[in-house]
């Protein structure tokens, strides 16, 4: 059963966060102020159309109103579930938390969306530590990030990465076999030694 008098101190809760008045409020869901009222008393509850405006609105769940519940910020199963991707996504990559955060969303991206991250963090426009990244890479995208970063001449990346590397992966780095690597920069039209 609905508690009422929660679900009305949630709406209070977050009207005032938002520095609304109940006028306000009303206008935004084209309600009336006595409605809004009437809600906040705990007299009645708002339909199910205003519950999804109010979701919008205060940036939470429908579950948040109506049993009090919050979503944690690192349960994205669960926000994939309640907002859209593209929401998601951005709540990721504005997270101060990407290297805990990527064990928790990457596998729940789509190819496209995986290849966007990827590109993003060889633009060096995700910051997450690539050892973090690595293990959850498939082998095309392993191989995609590696020749990207011998032909961006990141050679620091590709060291750090090296001993996570499969065989094979290593054989791409390294074609010679050695057992380690070094990488010598290369001299550029004009420079001096």
């Amino acid at each position: 059963m609905l508690n009422l008098d929660l679900i009305s101190k949630k709406i209070i809760e977050k009207r005032k966060q938002k520095g609304m008045t109940q006028n306000e409020l009303a206008d935004t869901l084209f309600v009336s102020r006595q409605a809004v009222s009437k809600w906040e008393m705990g007299k009645s509850l708002p339909s199910i159309e205003v519950l999804l405006e109010m979701t919008e609105l205060f940036d939470v769940t429908i579950d948040y109103i109506l049993d009090g519940s919050e979503l944690s910020d690192h349960d994205y199963q669960s926000m994939f579930m309640q907002y859209p991707r593209e929401s998601v996504i951005y709540h990721f990559l504005n997270s101060n938390h990407l290297n805990e955060d990527i064990k928790n969303i990457f596998y729940l991206l789509t190819p496209k969306e995986r290849k966007l991250m990827v590109d993003q963090f060889i633009a060096k426009q995700l910051c997450v530590d690539v050892t973090i990244l690595w293990p959850y890479l498939s082998v095309v995208e392993r191989k995609y990030l590696i020749g990207n970063f011998k032909s961006k001449d990141m050679d620091q990346e590709l060291l750090n990465l090296y001993d996570l590397m499969s065989r094979e992966e290593k054989m791409m780095v390294n074609p010679e076999g050695r057992s380690t690597i070094t990488y010598v920069s290369k001299k550029r039209k004009g420079e001096k030694s």
